[in-house]
């Protein structure tokens, strides 16, 4: 009976193993760390080890969605959107999907803290888990704010806050948008590298122009401006700026370098003529 177990056992280990190398999933995280509002980028890849194709789509035969929870799984997140987190398409046997899409679409990443996350793939009732990935949501560290009045929208507000946090070694400048008193946020935008050294300007004019001036590096600035209307923001301009003594230093060198080669090539007539 023992062997018999024993054998029964592994047969039926090996069958699960099978069955969970008929469809891989795996989710890939842009970063381990969003600012609070900034869109989360991730990547579900789906492989069809079947000998059949997979149909995703309103009412099609298999599913493809995501699980999002906060902090552990007992607190998994209800999608706020109905919309499909794909659309509909085919994938034949053999073939690989990577299809990247903003997870925060459809779940409400404005809390603070740990989240978990995970793509399922469902193929005759049968459930495919990649393995869950953990990403951070967080305020960034406050250097300004700036508030924006509407003329005839007296009770509607926005503001606007510039915070800084690390991305891959590098100081990143991020701005914040959220409105009041209906609590809607805006994209967080990420303004690009960001220099300490230099405090960041933040100009709101009264026909709605936000501009955000702040250095890059040591060699220059970088300007961002935004259209901010009611029901509307977007991204105008963004322009890098060379540091005006950076510049100067640079026509210097060139001015000298110039010199040098016009009087090397002075001398060398001189000995041609000899």
């Amino acid at each position: 009976m023992k062997k018999y177990f024993v054998i029964t056992a592994g047969i039926a280990a090996m069958a699960c193993q099978v069955v969970a190398q008929q469809i891989k999933v795996s989710v890939v995280l842009s970063y381990s760390t969003f600012i609070v509002g900034e869109p989360a980028l991730v990547q579900a890849k789906v492989e069809n080890l079947l000998r059949e194709p997979l149909e995703f789509g309103e009412g099609a035969k298999d599913l493809l969605f995501f699980e999002v929870c906060k902090g552990d799984w007992y607190n998994e997140l209800t999608p706020e959107s109905d919309k499909p987190f794909i659309r509909p398409f085919s994938l034949a046997p053999g073939q690989t999907l990577a299809r990247p899409l903003e997870i925060d679409k459809w779940f409400s990443l404005y809390d603070n803290g740990k989240y978990l996350i995970r793509a399922v793939v469902v193929h005759n009732s049968i459930r495919y888990e990649s393995a869950a990935k953990a990403f951070d949501v967080i305020p960034g560290v406050s250097l300004k704010e700036g508030l924006q009045m509407f003329a005839h929208k007296k009770q509607q507000k926005r503001h606007f806050k510039l915070v800084h946090w690390e991305r891959n070694q590098v100081s990143h400048l991020f701005l914040r948008i959220e409105d009041e008193p209906d609590g809607l946020v805006w994209d967080t935008i990420d303004l690009g590298a960001f220099s300490k050294t230099d405090e960041p300007k933040l100009d709101i004019a009264p026909d709605g122009e936000v501009t955000v001036f702040h250095r890059a590096n040591s060699d220059g600035f970088l300007r961002t401006v935004i259209w901010s209307l009611p029901d509307s923001v977007e991204i105008a301009e963004r322009n890098p700026l060379i540091d005006p003594e950076v510049a100067a230093r640079h026509r210097l060198r060139a001015n000298s370098s110039d010199g040098q080669r016009r009087a090397e090539e002075k001398k060398s007539s001189w000995w041609k003529f000899w």
